[in-house]
């Protein structure tokens, strides 16, 4: 029997699952050359699908057929950084972008975030080439995951990038990033994904079963991929919780608590796994984590918590006066470094690139027009992700809408303290979950089921195809 030939697009896939492995490495991507490179391997991926698609070497997918209202959201947002590099009007009236350097590089990076979602849509049309893409993802949360609980606990021999300056957040876990609060934001999609990937593990309630059915089941969950995965998790939640990071933990843990209920109200016929596998997760991980790695002294680094005294409050209140000036289009992308400045009062001291709240510095450089993007991008995705949980029976496609669902509101709760949406690797790991939401609820599966033999009298009876 002849081996199946592997798609023209084969080489391109890899490609991608190299890119989500790698973006997080080098600093987060969150330097020139990092960033570049992401940008380069994007590309790269896009002018060879399309060259493929040209040449009719292989059909668009319907992901990306069904998707075109989201596509269109993702590449308005660099067309908007382009309007605001071009005068509108005649010689003599001003360009919207007060700092042209940075709104061309913010538009170059929009850019790679528009053309990596699309590519995904049409890369990722199986449902084999979607579960390898989300284990690529937690591959990737738990090597992030074990490097930085290494580095803290063994010390800076075990930091062989040498990424963590001398005593800085001494303690405390940031993997491969330079802030502790970005990995802690990577980390928390990592760990949306792996336990979309449990959810995808689910079966209907065997309540009528046997002992022996349910010894064999839970002996099958013991040695197979579910305990696999378990252990995986735990992990990236001792890391998570390593990082003391107030808003990361609490973002994981608000979004993991809407979820579960979200998910228990949908999956009826598996809400009994659902418990036992949220409920695990905080017994086991907050107990046992609790006693070895931390969780009191997060605990109270909560609980000293002054708002009086959060330099970041302090930063917001300045920028909230800078977006009252150009509420309208923004100072331009990426200009926020050059115009706080103007802004800062004396009781801010130090160096600012980005303000401590991703929705105010999204409003203050694009602008209540431009920002409006940004909003309509994350509830079209939240919603499509709900209604792939709610209309498809595949269990990976429904685990699949779940990843998007939690950590699309994981890391909107976490920006409201942080910006991890201006670091490039949590930037295009939030495109990759924004995608998992369209092609779940749009890939195609057909499921040939036979009838039942017929009676002698009918006709011979043939197979139905039907779409979950």
């Amino acid at each position: 029997m002849n081996k199946p030939s592997r798609q023209p697009d084969h080489w391109l896939f890899l490609v991608l699952c190299t890119l989500l492995f790698w973006a997080p490495l080098p600093l987060g991507s969150h330097r020139p050359w990092s960033t570049a490179i992401l940008q380069i391997l994007t590309g790269l991926i896009a002018a060879g699908l399309c060259w493929l698609l040209a040449r009719q070497k292989l059909p668009a997918s319907i992901s990306l057929k069904k998707s075109w209202p989201a596509i269109a959201l993702f590449f308005a947002i660099p067309l908007w950084s382009a309007l605001q590099l071009l005068p509108l009007a005649p010689p003599g009236w001003h360009i919207i972008s007060l700092d042209m350097n940075a709104t061309l590089f913010k538009l170059q990076k929009s850019l790679c975030y528009a053309l990596l979602f699309t590519v995904s849509l049409q890369l990722l049309n199986t449902r084999e080439r979607l579960k390898t893409a989300a284990m690529v993802i937690v591959a990737s949360g738990l090597f992030e995951a074990s490097y930085a609980v290494l580095t803290v606990l063994g010390g800076r021999d075990f930091d062989i990038l040498s990424i963590r300056p001398p005593g800085q957040h001494h303690g405390d876990a940031a993997g491969t990033f330079v802030n502790r609060n970005h990995f802690a934001g990577y980390i928390e999609m990592c760990l949306a994904v792996g336990i979309g990937l449990m959810i995808a593990t689910f079966t209907e309630n065997t309540s009528g079963a046997s002992w022996r059915e349910r010894t064999r089941e839970l002996l099958r969950a013991l040695l197979g991929e579910k305990m696999r995965l378990r252990l995986f998790l735990v992990a990236m939640v001792i890391a998570l919780v390593m990082t003391h990071s107030r808003m990361g933990n609490s973002a994981f843990f608000a979004s993991m608590g809407v979820s579960a209920g979200i998910g228990y109200l949908l999956y009826r016929k598996t809400s009994r796994s659902m418990v036992i596998l949220f409920g695990s997760m905080i017994l086991i991980d907050v107990s046992i984590v609790s006693t070895w790695f931390g969780l009191d002294k997060l605990a109270a680094r909560i609980e000293q918590t002054q708002m009086n005294n959060e330099v970041r409050l302090d930063i917001n209140a300045n920028a909230w006066v800078w977006f009252q000036e150009h509420w309208v289009t923004g100072s331009g992308a990426g200009s926020f470094m050059s115009m706080f400045p103007r802004y800062r009062t004396h009781d801010v001291v130090g160096f600012f690139d980005f303000a401590h709240n991703d929705y105010l510095q999204i409003l203050g450089e694009y602008g209540a027009l431009g920002g409006s993007l940004f909003a309509a991008i994350a509830l079209y995705a939240l919603w499509t992700a709900l209604q792939a949980q709610r209309a498809r029976r595949t269990p990976l496609l429904r685990g699949m809408g779940f990843a998007a669902m939690m950590g699309i509101i994981s890391l909107l709760i976490h920006s409201t303290v942080d910006f991890n949406l201006h670091i490039p690797a949590n930037a295009a790991l939030l495109t990759m979950l924004c995608s998992f939401a369209f092609i779940a609820r749009h890939m195609k599966q057909p499921v040939i089921t036979n009838t039942s033999r017929p009676r002698k009298s009918s006709a011979r009876a043939t197979p139905q195809v039907t779409v979950s």
